[in-house]
């Protein structure tokens, strides 16, 4: 019967983030909607202040424009006149809106009507005038005024009214609205709240299986092979590793009893053959310091190569990867500097020495890569072990003189038809003056055992030289010191051609 297995954590992660949103998207909507509220309510208010405004500053013009009319019949100001009478009946019909069955209503209701008859006594007025009825349009102007100087003192009552109705509306909102800030807060702690303790406890559910798997690594690291391992059943990723960790431990077992029969054995075989081996000691003694120094370096190679898969089968991970680096790097000498290299067979060689050195030194180096992505510039050829030098002479003479380390940075960066390639150092700065002998040719190194190279020994001085007589260019290389930091720069074109032997390191 197959056990019953927890839900996948790309399910849970998927429910979390639905939660969170949703949880999001309905404070986001009550903020939107009281925020609404509060502006529309506003709003009203203002633009209830603003109608009644414009319809007085209406009203004092066509006052004005009566006035001047009946004094001199301009047609300016008749024409004024009825311009400024139809923008005070509309806006006197956006009024009447307003008008219902409150105090302000009714009041309004009586404002629309006084303004409609003031408009009417107006046209009756500036009719008589044109007719030349002069006791008539008189009488009419008379009339005009009293009811112009009503409608005015009438609109400031309701003004006035609303004023002090405004700034208690306003009180009101202003709690509401600090009422609503409340509230969004609130709801905000509780979002924030809420996705923490659920983030806590998923995160719970992940790293206490995890480190529960750990502590079994560590024992069958240590070489008991007999742990129990109890299954975690939080999730179905955990079930599926805990049962591969669990296979994995006895395939172990397994395998390291059958190389202990076989080293059993062995060590049989070899107490027969000790006697035979000690008769012939002496004969093969001198025969053997003969070929000391003439072992094939590929049976070095593969050596190197055995032992990173022993390591790597033993669990030793630091120690598979200290030799496979250490392997890349002798595989990557093997070919010598006759054969020219890739850039990035290059940086692959740089990166495995520096793999090394922080092995066996530590974090006290900080070394910072930016591979290119660009194929023109990985495929680009160039002198083998060029840069593997430069990045050796950085630690040797920059950051290895200092307790506390320092940076080592390798970058490249196409810069129209050429590839610059920078290597930089923080540490002790080169001297001008050396700087100028390195690049004028006039430097000799001094052979010193203690500053020689961890690999080839090849120097700065080497590394200049046979870039100059491979690219056929003075200019290739220039040292900079800058901010604490020692840049030495290549610049090499990326058009340049010439038949040179090139072999990839599959080929050795």
């Amino acid at each position: 019967m197959k056990e019953k297995q927890g839900l996948t954590y790309r399910t849970k992660l998927i429910g979390f983030f639905l939660l969170a949103t949703v949880i999001t998207t309905l404070v986001g909507l009550y903020n939107y909607t009281s925020s609404r509220v509060l502006m529309k309510n506003m709003t009203d208010m203002l633009n209830k202040s603003q109608e009644l405004t414009t319809v007085y500053n209406e009203l004092n013009q066509i006052q004005n424009n009566l006035e001047v009319y009946l004094s001199t019949r301009s047609s300016d100001s008749l024409q004024s006149f009825y311009d400024h009478s139809n923008s005070i009946t509309y806006n006197n019909s956006i009024l009447k809106s307003d008008e219902g069955f409150s105090d302000r209503g009714i009041k309004i209701k009586n404002l629309t009507g006084m303004v409609d008859h003031y408009l009417k006594i107006l046209d009756e007025t500036v009719v008589d005038k044109r007719n030349k009825k002069i006791n008539e349009y008189t009488s009419g102007y008379q009339e005009a005024v009293k009811e112009y100087n009503y409608i005015g003192n009438y609109i400031q009552e309701i003004m006035s009214t609303d004023l002090s109705d405004s700034a208690q509306k306003y009180i009101e909102l202003k709690k509401e609205a600090d009422q609503t800030a409340m509230i969004n807060y609130f709801l905000f702690g509780i979002t924030i709240i809420l996705i923490s303790v659920i983030l806590v406890l998923f995160s719970i559910e992940i790293t206490k299986p995890i480190s529960k798997l750990v502590s079994y690594a560590k024992e069958v690291s240590d070489g008991n092979f007999d742990v129990e391992i109890t299954d975690e059943k939080t999730s179905s990723e955990i079930s599926i590793l805990y049962q591969t960790f669990h296979r994995m431990t006895i395939s172990i077992k397994e395998y390291v009893n059958e190389l202990k029969e076989k080293q059993r054995l062995e060590r049989t075989l070899i107490e027969e053959k000790l006697d035979n081996l000690k008769m012939k000691n002496a004969l093969h003694e001198a025969e053997l310091l003969a070929l000391q120094s003439q072992v094939n370096p590929h049976f070095i190679f593969n050596s190197i190569n055995i032992g990173a898969k022993v390591a790597m089968l033993q669990g030793d991970d630091i120690t598979c990867e200290y030799l496979e680096n250490f392997a890349d790097i002798f595989r990557y000498n093997l070919k010598g500097l006759d054969y020219n290299a890739t850039l990035q067979e290059e940086i692959n060689n740089v990166a495995a020495y520096m793999n090394l050195l922080i092995t066996r030194f530590g974090d006290i180096i900080d070394f910072r890569l930016s591979e290119p992505e660009d194929d023109s510039i990985k495929n680009f050829i160039m002198p083998r072990m060029t840069l593997q030098p430069l990045v050796e002479n950085a630690y040797i003479h920059g950051v290895s003189k200092f307790e506390d380390g320092g940076i080592i940075e390798l970058k490249t960066a196409k810069d129209g038809n050429r590839i610059n390639i920078t290597i930089s150092n923080t540490g002790d700065e080169f001297p001008k003056e050396t700087i100028e002998m390195i690049l004028n040719r006039k430097f000799k190194a001094q052979k010193d055992p203690s500053k020689k190279g961890h690999t080839t020994g090849i120097g700065l001085d080497n590394v200049l030289n046979r870039l100059r007589l491979f690219y056929e260019e003075n200019d290739v290389m220039n040292i900079t010191c800058v901010d604490g930091k020692t840049n030495v720069i290549l610049s090499l074109p990326l058009n340049f051609k010439k038949e040179a032997e090139y072999r990839t390191t599959e080929n050795v």
